[in-house]
């Protein structure tokens, strides 16, 4: 398997606090990996010991086949960072830093100027292009954070809590963004608490919690690991005996079959996919016509209190 970014044990302490224990993933070429987890749990303390801002206290990373350790300055010329909180000197202006921005990866003459003010555009900074960064609103400085990874267009682009302050509208544009820039051969590795942004962008979800790597997995997979996590509530042309009922709780896939009503009732199932042709056999041989079929999936909310046991909204930054 063709790995973009591998971490090899990396742990990283300060004093008696570790942030990160003796991690061990790796990153597939031309992929988007959500790194998922609350406040606390070293996403962003992994995506600065990747980037080389911060060093390892054991263990190293690969990038694009770089160590960090041993070779830093190779690292940072295919990796890419947009940091959680927007750097910017308070009286630059976006024009004037995305410019600044291009100069660094060989943009020269009309040529930068060109693809500042496609970027300024894409990220809806035109009409601010000349504030002073500290006269920018939260979301605006947020998006020009995120916008410097459009001009350098890195091999490992790397997004820690890359819609934060941004509204809907911005939201949806950043996700499609980095989509596309996934699609222009970059590898992307987004770090997030927010479950709607990684269901949007994840190949693959990285679940960590307490500085470890919880799982690592397809949104698919991982709904599915959660045994008895779909709902299923099926409606019937007529009342369900208890022998009808009994025989649904014995198939295979169920969890538990509740009645809701005499010709309702509610299955916690696994794979409901699989489960439900299963079902509508076993109506038929107690002569049973089903109406209606919900299906209701676990949220990766449910998934992340499944694999923790705790939630997204607890912790602090680290």
């Amino acid at each position: 398997m063709d790995l973009a970014v591998e971490t090899l044990g990396l742990t990283k302490s300060y004093g008696r606090f570790t942030a990160l224990y003796d991690l061990s993933i790796g990153v597939r070429s031309g992929e988007i990996l959500v790194i998922l987890g609350p406040n606390g749990s070293g996403k962003t303390t992994l995506l600065h010991l990747v980037s080389t801002v911060l060093k390892p206290s054991g263990g190293t990373a690969k990038v694009m086949g770089y160590d960090i350790v041993k070779e830093p300055l190779k690292v940072r010329e295919v990796v890419g960072i947009s940091f959680q909180e927007p750097r910017g000197f308070w009286r630059h202006k976006p024009r004037a830093i995305l410019s600044f921005h291009a100069s660094i990866y060989g943009y020269e003459g009309e040529r930068r100027k060109k693809v500042v003010e496609e970027a300024l555009h894409d990220f809806d900074l035109w009409e601010s292009r000349d504030k002073r960064f500290m006269e920018l609103s939260g979301g605006q400085a947020k998006r020009l954070e995120v916008a410097k990874q459009f001009i350098q267009k890195p091999k490992v682009a790397i997004f820690d809590e890359p819609t934060s302050m941004v509204d809907l509208a911005g939201k949806r544009m950043i996700w499609d963004r980095i989509r596309e820039l996934r699609e222009g051969g970059s590898t992307v590795v987004v770090a997030t608490n927010e479950v709607r942004e990684a269901e949007y962008l994840a190949d693959r979800i990285t679940i960590m919690n307490g500085g470890k790597d919880v799982v690592t997995d397809n949104l698919r997979t991982l709904k599915d690991s959660v045994r008895g996590a779909d709902i299923v509530d099926i409606e019937f042309s007529s009342p369900v005996g208890g022998a009808a009922v009994e025989s649904l709780r014995r198939m295979e896939g169920t969890a538990r079959v509740l009645q809701e009503a005499d010709n309702r009732l509610r299955a916690y199932v696994s794979r409901s996919e699989d489960w439900l042709p299963l079902m509508m056999a076993e109506a038929a041989a107690h002569s049973l016509k089903v109406t209606s079929v919900r299906v209701t999936e676990p949220s990766l909310d449910d998934i992340f209190l499944h694999f923790t046991g705790g939630s997204l909204a607890s912790g602090a930054d680290t």
